[in-house]
């Protein structure tokens, strides 16, 4: 199965894809600096998370699914808010890596 097309889909290399806990979404962060959000069953772009100055090179669910943390090249994580109803909302921004961000997580 085929999710995102030509047009919603990244418009480079793809670093990372996650599965939500539930399995009703995949996430994909991409060398275009943006994660986007597909529904699994009908392939529909949800979100495009933008915000991200450089490449995002790890993506991560929360154990409940409502939130989407992203690492990148710039030098930040960034945490989201996953649900439908609130597209591109970025909640937090955290700063004061020395280096790449290139791995995240939830426990």
């Amino acid at each position: 199965y085929t999710v995102g097309d030509d047009k919603t889909g990244p418009t480079d290399d793809v670093t990372s894809v996650v599965v939500s806990p539930d399995g009703r979404y995949v996430a994909a962060g991409s060398l275009d600096h943006n994660v986007r959000m597909w529904d699994v069953q009908t392939g529909t772009l949800l979100n495009t998370f933008e915000g991200h100055k450089d490449s995002v090179f790890s993506i991560a669910f929360s154990p409940d699914g409502k939130s989407l943390a992203s690492g990148s090249l710039d030098k930040t994580i960034k945490l989201w808010d996953s649900s439908r109803t609130n597209r591109n909302r970025e909640s937090t921004t955290l700063r004061g890596h020395k280096d790449f961000v290139l791995s995240v997580g939830f426990s």
